[in-house]
């Protein structure tokens, strides 16, 4: 096996251990990842770590401001949005904010503004996010407060950029290497936003970190479904982790193999957030 792939595998292995004690209750051996996908086929979502500074309600009642510590993988390109991926590990729950498509780079300003070295991200959409692969609810009216409850303490913001960008959480129950490259398995119970991405473009970006520092591995490739019977020991052990979660048994299971993969860490060290800041 090539030391950089030695390298990757040997880390998600880590990750088994080390992710252990954030799911308790889930008592099966499993990696947290997280998929960026995009709708345009052919494309990778470009995808950073950026440490959160601040959270504030917009004037315009369903929006909210997010200030990050940049910079951005890149900016924004026509027809393409920005979303945030916040994550509360220890209660399965999340948020993603999501801006408009940008229309122009006339209109940039609309999506984002950079103060110095932040950067402000004025979301349009905001829903919730779930570990489980069952539970995820579109476009709600959420109170500020219970996003400023629910993601109080996170520290590191994933971004995503692409056409319909979306960044969703996903367990990795098996994984393996093939032909110099790292194959990783999962399930999901429901064809939501991410699988009406992959409808239309296969190309995903996976990433995968240690969730005490946010540093790990990004990885692009592509990803297939498959049935119970072409990768019978990968769907014995996806059925044993949804047991494991009470899941039931998945409805689809996907196959992801990676053809490229990085080094990812946050831009910056964490910072003290102030919530409801309207400064």
């Amino acid at each position: 096996m090539e030391p950089d792939l030695r390298k990757l595998f040997d880390f998600i292995e880590e990750q088994k251990a080390r992710q252990a004690r954030h799911f308790p209750t889930v008592k099966f051996e499993k990696v947290l990842s997280f998929m960026g996908t995009t709708s345009l086929a052919g494309t990778h979502a470009s995808v950073g770590v950026l440490p959160l500074v601040r959270l504030q309600p917009s004037s315009a009642g369903r929006e909210l401001s997010v200030t990050l510590q940049g910079p951005l993988p890149r900016l924004p390109q026509r027809g393409e949005c920005l979303t945030v991926h916040l994550t509360n590990v220890s209660q399965y729950q999340g948020f993603q904010v999501k801006t408009r498509p940008l229309a122009s780079l006339e209109h940039l300003d609309e999506l984002l503004v950079a103060r110095g070295d932040e950067i402000v991200v004025s979301g349009a959409q905001l829903f919730t996010v779930h570990h489980s692969p069952y539970t995820m609810k579109f476009f709600e009216q959420i109170p500020f407060e219970e996003v400023k409850e629910t993601v109080g303490n996170v520290r590191y913001a994933l971004v995503g950029l692409g056409e319909q960008a979306n960044i969703s959480p996903r367990f990795i129950f098996h994984s393996e290497t093939r032909l110099g490259r790292v194959v990783l398995y999962h399930g999901d119970g429901l064809a939501l936003k991410t699988y009406m991405n992959l409808r239309s473009n296969r190309q995903e970006t996976r990433v995968i970190v240690d969730l005490d520092d946010y540093s790990g591995y990004v990885l692009r490739g592509t990803i297939e479904e498959f049935q119970p019977h072409q990768h019978a020991e990968a769907y014995e052990k996806i059925c044993q982790g949804f047991a494991a979660g009470s899941w039931g048994k998945p409805s689809r299971t996907f196959k992801f193999t990676a053809e490229t993969w990085e080094r990812i860490a946050p831009t910056a060290p964490a910072v003290k957030r102030a919530f409801g800041d309207v400064r």
